[in-house]
């Protein structure tokens, strides 16, 4: 019999890619857990059927259960025959360290053997610079908790930056952003499809990048995943027999320097790109300059200060794990859907 397998926040981008790798897979049946409504209420089913991102162009049906994420009790009976609760909810605010607390208490009493907080992202080192990240520090502390305690086995399952940033402006973006709905983070390359006909003549048109240069002046590294291959990574850490035991299972598509990254997308896309260094400093002051309540832009401001020290950079461990996972690399990601 298969694994039932819940995505707490499977219709999203990230939930989505894991369900449809899910269904690839006969060893595992994906359940999505959805918020309840005053239209639906806690502990209703239903069937969920999508064509997103599946390049056979074939309806995928799905079994959904909406949970009131407010309550233990509802959360534990949605997942009385559930073997593992992958989270990949994404709400900002103070509700997503109560809805996975409640997740993972729920997940502990109704027996499920294992729970993974929602990641997806940076690695746990970096999650103190970015505002919107400090619940997923309490998150994770009390998941390595209960598994040094012995109630449940978890892990953490960090990616780095979505790849998918170098699809938008693509001549076949739509592909290539994968559900992904963000809008441009460093990479800027939509004015080349937009204008594609014509050379760059350095006003910007054709493009550009900013580059967060590190405290001596250098270039730094960033590790990029396609979102398609976070759901192939987690099925794939499903089937570790050895426990997860707490540990943080990074992956990583690509790894690269800022100048590998940018040699290739030139090489690739057939023009130079305009090239904006910027210092931490700057950023700060960008920063600084930004409400509180402006939680997108801070968002992408203290991203990027990330990446000028290194911290989106994800150690492969589940690579190593899993190594019949062969992720995109960025050269392959670029010419499939910029050539």
């Amino acid at each position: 019999m298969s694994q039932k397998i819940a995505i707490p926040g499977g219709t999203g981008t990230i939930g989505s890619s894991l369900v449809l790798a899910l269904h690839d897979s006969p060893k595992y049946n994906p359940i999505i857990l959805s918020r309840a409504t005053a239209a639906i209420p806690p502990n209703t089913t239903s069937i969920y059927t999508t064509s997103f991102n599946t390049e056979k162009n074939s309806e995928i049906k799905t079994e959904i259960r909406y949970v009131d994420y407010t309550s233990v009790d509802s959360l534990t009976a949605s997942l009385s025959d559930i073997h593992t609760v992958v989270s990949t909810l994404l709400i900002p605010g103070p509700e997503i360290v109560i809805y996975q607390l409640n997740l993972l208490s729920a997940a502990i009493a109704a027996g499920c053997q294992r729970f993974a907080p929602s990641e997806f992202a940076l690695p746990q080192h970096s999650h103190g610079d970015v505002d919107v990240d400090h619940g997923k520090i309490v998150v994770w502390d009390k998941v390595k908790d209960a598994v040094a305690k012995g109630e449940i086995d978890g892990a953490a399952f960090p990616c780095g930056m979505f790849m998918n940033y170098l699809a938008i402006g693509a001549p076949r973006e739509l592909e290539g952003r994968a559900g992904f709905r963000e809008g441009e983070l460093i990479f800027h390359l939509r004015g080349q499809h937009h204008d594609h006909q014509r050379r760059d003549n350095g006003d910007g048109d054709g493009g550009w990048i900013e580059v967060p240069l590190s405290d001596e002046g250098e270039y730094p590294k960033l590790t990029m995943t396609d979102i398609r291959d976070v759901g192939r990574f987690i099925v794939a850490a499903l089937g570790i027999e050895e426990p997860w035991g707490g540990r943080e299972l990074g992956m990583a598509g690509d790894t690269r320097s800022f100048h590998e990254v940018i040699a290739s997308i030139e090489r690739i896309i057939g023009r130079k790109v305009q090239v904006r260094t910027v210092g931490r400093r700057d950023l700060q002051k960008r920063l600084d300059g930004l409400d509180k309540e402006d939680i997108l832009g801070r968002i992408d401001v203290q991203y990027t200060m990330v990446c000028g020290k290194g911290g989106s950079v994800v150690e492969g461990s589940l690579n190593k794990l899993c190594p019949e996972v062969r992720p995109t690399t960025i050269e392959e990601f670029l010419e499939r859907y910029w050539r």
